[in-house]
């Protein structure tokens, strides 16, 4: 876990906060996916714009 980025520790929490709310036991590769959409200055929705996709 040291050796992740900032954003990446942000999404894996987030992933991790997505999976309880949905009473789910584990991280699914969803949650993460939801995450990393959704992560505000991060690299996904960076890429997405520049391809002209919407986040």
């Amino acid at each position: 876990m040291d050796k992740l980025t900032i954003k990446a520790r942000e999404a894996l929490a987030d992933a991790q906060r997505l999976a309880g709310e949905r009473h789910h036991q584990f991280i699914e590769p969803e949650h993460l996916l939801l995450a990393l959409l959704r992560q505000e200055g991060g690299t996904v929705p960076s890429l997405l714009e520049k391809i002209g996709e919407d986040p």
